[in-house]
């Protein structure tokens, strides 16, 4: 018969040891006070005001710094270890302020960003809190909505200066906004246009668009009828584009075109309505 050394029973026990001593280890980082771990990677942040709880499941005040009232909400989150196979960060997230709410998951790598399955909704008061225009009263419901955003450190040369550029993509984006519309007011050149907006959809998808993929929202009316497009580069950089159509609800505007046609076209930072932000 047989006979097993005792050395070869020490194996799987040492092996043993080693797991428990890593699974131990894990469990104690997460335990970490999540105040401290954010006063060590973000001190200088001045979005975020109070944090609590520990990395497993913890919770922060935010605030952003609008150009007349800050934007104050709460963010809450419970961290995911098994996306840690696939080299990132990730956990369910939930967000708020006022009334609005959004829930989904977010994953966070090198050189990358996730929002996954993102849905809830985006009241009014957010909206005008964000956008100084008078907007319907109603709220913007987001559906499963999904992006990726990813930066490439080996970016283009700059001509003038000779420096590697950095560049970002938004390598996936999927899901819809609705919304009910509703009379709209905008201030321009010194006088408020008024519009009636119809109940609209907004589709999300990439395209390449500048030797760049970006992301694109289609906004389209009931009939799936094109109202008009929004461009967001991985620079946040916002490319708006209204069409006859949509513009044709202005009881001032007096264009003729065909409907499809691209009528008004603008470009600003997306992150202009933040002080002292610029495009990231």
């Amino acid at each position: 018969m047989p006979q097993v050394s005792a050395s070869s029973n020490k194996y799987p026990r040492k092996r043993w040891w080693l797991v428990g001593g890593m699974l131990f280890v894990l469990f104690a980082f997460l335990q970490l006070p999540a105040a401290w771990v954010v006063k060590k990677v973000a001190a200088d942040s001045t979005y975020i005001q109070h944090v609590s709880g520990n990395l497993w499941h913890g919770s922060m005040i935010w605030q952003l710094p609008l150009t007349d009232t800050p934007l104050t909400g709460a963010a809450s989150w419970t961290w995911q270890p098994w996306h840690l196979f696939l080299g990132k960060l990730g956990a369910e997230v939930e967000v708020g302020t006022g009334q609005t709410r959004l829930d989904g998951q977010v994953k966070v790598g090198r050189d990358s960003w996730q929002i996954n399955d993102m849905s809830g909704k985006i009241a009014p008061e957010t909206l005008t809190s964000v956008v100084k225009w008078h907007l319907p009263n109603t709220p913007i419901q987001v559906n499963k909505v999904s992006l990726q955003r990813q930066s490439n450190s080996g970016g283009n040369t700059d001509a003038g200066t000779g420096k590697e550029n950095s560049a970002a993509e938004f390598t996936r984006a999927d899901g819809q906004l609705t919304w009910v519309g509703g009379e709209m007011g905008y201030p321009s050149g010194g006088k408020t246009f008024y519009l009636t907006l119809p109940p609209l959809r907004a589709q999300l998808s990439t395209e390449q668009k500048n030797n760049k993929n970006v992301l694109h929202i289609n906004l389209l009316n009931n009939q799936d009828k094109r109202l008009g497009d929004l461009y967001i580069d991985g620079d946040s950089m916002l490319d708006v584009s209204l069409t006859q159509r949509l513009l044709e609800s202005m009881p001032e505007y007096k264009g003729q075109a065909p409907q499809d046609t691209p009528v008004v076209s603008v470009r600003q930072s997306l992150l202009s309505g933040l002080s002292g932000a610029g495009a990231q």
